[in-house]
């Protein structure tokens, strides 16, 4: 069983209904915390870890959102379009397109494909955000009780 599942199954009182308020706002504010946003370096910002860099807005708006396997919005608002649809057991996936998306993540540490060489820090905006998880979950439960 997935750590997700389980923790839903941990509040099995719930109706479905209110199931599916815990999952629908628990994910839409974990989104609204990974998109975030902070100037981008090259726009003469400062590197803030768990904030979504942004420079031409080329990377926010490359989210793309599906429910069970077919894609349903592209755009940094596109989550809402999947949330609306989603129903409890539903499968929701969303995704950061844009080619250098996973260096702005993790980092980039050395020389690409066109011979730039970088020393790149992750801005973690998807990994450090994720981390609330659990506390979303509980928090829902709570207000969905």
């Amino acid at each position: 069983m997935s750590k997700f599942k389980a923790q839903i199954n941990a509040h099995a009182d719930l109706t479905e209904d209110k199931m599916r308020r815990v999952v629908v706002n628990a994910i839409q504010e974990l989104l609204q915390y990974i998109t975030t946003s902070a100037p981008g370096v090259t726009a003469g910002g400062t590197r803030i870890e768990g904030k979504f860099p942004v420079v031409s807005s080329d990377l926010i708006r490359s989210l793309v959102s599906e429910l069970n396997g077919g894609q349903v919005g592209s755009g940094q608002d596109s989550y809402s379009v999947a949330l609306a649809n989603y129903e409890v057991g539903q499968f929701l996936r969303f995704a950061w397109t844009s080619e250098y998306a996973l260096r702005i993540e993790l980092g980039f540490t050395g020389t690409d494909s066109a011979g730039r060489t970088y020393q790149q820090e992750g801005w973690h905006m998807v990994g450090t955000n994720v981390s609330r998880w659990p506390v979303l979950v509980e928090k829902h439960a709570r207000i969905n009780a």
